[in-house]
């Protein structure tokens, strides 16, 4: 999924620098060193695959070694949603009240090529240190949010439109996760997009400003694309910033999930929804 656009703004980004301080200053912050994890290379495993998973399965080390050891298989599946972008399962659980912490930043060591003596089949160890987030708060379970009237298809040239309504004044950012790409869909700073509070116990539409209906949708392939789109709910108005700008504000699914964890539960709520663009 792709929108037109075609305006450019400044935004302001110091009040949301400060407050995303304010969320990691709330937190536990644990340095983790030598965290590893390892990869087979087999069939259709390619040297690139095993190797992400060699880096969430040191990932999960990491999460253990900074203390963070009950519900690990929820942190499994949340690295194996990211290698294949299918997220559905991972929203659709109790899985988000189980995570006790999360990555919020790593950087690979070392990385070897080994051959395993059993099977002889040619696997990746990595080795990596890692910024472990621990929470020290729970999801609130007044903060709701409910998302209504994204169809589960849409032909090339519909816009994109939808209703929400929250039971605490929130702010939105939107991403959009595809096969071959993913962005920053709201706010847009070529829109001239800045954060609009949602109020609650109002049902609002989105797009928020009445003179705006350019999320019109498109594709350059032939082929019915599959969306994946993550509404992600803050009480006050925390911008992702890891993008590359302009119009697309392209970014990774794996920047978006450190984002979305490097928030405290008590202060988000996150919103899935799938459609096909045909």
């Amino acid at each position: 999924m792709k929108t037109h656009g075609t305006l450019f703004t400044r935004v302001l980004l110091l009040s949301f620098y400060l407050i995303l301080c304010f969320q990691l200053n709330a937190q536990e912050i644990i340095k983790v060193k030598n965290a590893k994890g390892d990869g087979v290379i087999a069939g259709r495993i390619s040297f690139e695959d095993a190797r992400n998973e060699a880096i969430n399965k040191a990932k999960v080390d990491a999460l253990r070694k900074a203390g963070i050891s009950e519900h690990i298989a929820s942190y499994e599946q949340l690295y194996r949603s990211e290698l294949n972008n299918d997220f559905a399962e991972f929203f659709n659980s109790d899985i988000q009240t189980e995570l006790q912490g999360a990555i919020k930043e790593y950087t690979v060591v070392n990385q070897e090529t080994t051959t395993d003596p059993l099977t002889k089949l040619p696997s990746i160890e990595v080795t990596i240190d890692a910024t472990v987030i621990k929470y020290s708060t729970r999801p609130d379970p007044t903060f709701n949010v409910k998302v209504e009237g994204i169809k589960q298809v849409y032909e090339v040239g519909e816009h994109l439109s939808f209703t929400i309504f929250s039971t605490q004044n929130c702010y939105l950012n939107i991403f959009a996760i595809a096969d071959d790409y993913t962005c920053l869909l709201y706010p847009n700073q070529e829109l001239k997009e800045v954060f609009t509070e949602i109020p609650a116990q109002q049902k609002v539409s989105f797009p928020f400003r009445p003179d705006l209906n350019d999320y019109e949708l498109y594709k350059d392939s032939k082929k019915p694309e599959v969306n994946r789109i993550v509404l992600v709910f803050t009480k006050k108005p925390v911008q992702y910033l890891n993008h590359s700008g302009g119009y697309d504000q392209f970014t990774s699914s794996e920047s978006i999930f450190s984002w979305i964890y490097g928030l405290t539960p008590d202060e988000r709520k996150v919103a899935y929804q799938v459609f096909t663009l045909r």
